[in-house]
């Protein structure tokens, strides 16, 4: 199942990508604002899988936190979070989680950008190893699920998750630009 959602969900990874990606992570002011729209989508994603834990593990481990703390030595406040997306059931919130945990895959690369850049602290988001440990763990869970069952309520956990956080960065860098 982890293939066919790959494809279902590759355009809005691909959105995704773009609009993050457009941040460098070279200088904290583009860094807080990256920190910032995930704390944002991140703390609405919580509070859905406090309503609707993915089907066969936990939800995936609060990140919001290592966020909080991350925002406040950069000497940021905190975002307003977004609504939390209606996950209609088990299968969308595994969909969803897949999405979250999926995307920690590129922290240790983010994280290693800024050093290279000469920068440091503010990352106790990028260097936690609880999602790439769930990540390992939910993979399993979904490699074992029926894909006739799973895929479609799945895929629309995973594109609520990516539109979600497309809705977070394009917020923030608005705001920016205002």
């Amino acid at each position: 199942m982890r293939n066919e959602l790959r494809e279902a969900t590759e355009a809005a990874h691909r959105r995704l990508d773009a609009a993050a990606g457009s941040l460098p992570l070279t200088c904290d002011h583009d860094y807080a604002i990256f920190l910032k729209a995930q704390y944002s989508a991140r703390a609405a994603m919580e509070r859905g899988f406090s309503h609707t834990p993915p089907a066969g593990i936990q939800a995936p481990p609060a990140q919001t936190p290592h966020l909080a703390r991350d925002i406040a030595s950069l000497g940021r406040v905190l975002p307003v979070h977004a609504e939390a997306p209606r996950l209609d059931n088990p299968l969308e919130a595994l969909g969803a989680a897949w999405v979250i945990a999926g995307s920690s895959l590129g922290n240790r690369t983010l994280l290693a950008r800024r050093r290279k850049a000469g920068l440091s602290g503010a990352d106790a988001f990028l260097s936690d190893p609880s999602m790439p440990d769930y990540f390992r763990r939910l993979l399993a869970v979904i490699e074992a699920a029926d894909p006739s069952s799973s895929l479609e309520p799945a895929t629309r956990g995973a594109l609520k998750c990516f539109a979600l956080f497309e809705g977070a960065f394009a917020d923030h860098l608005m705001e920016q630009a205002a």
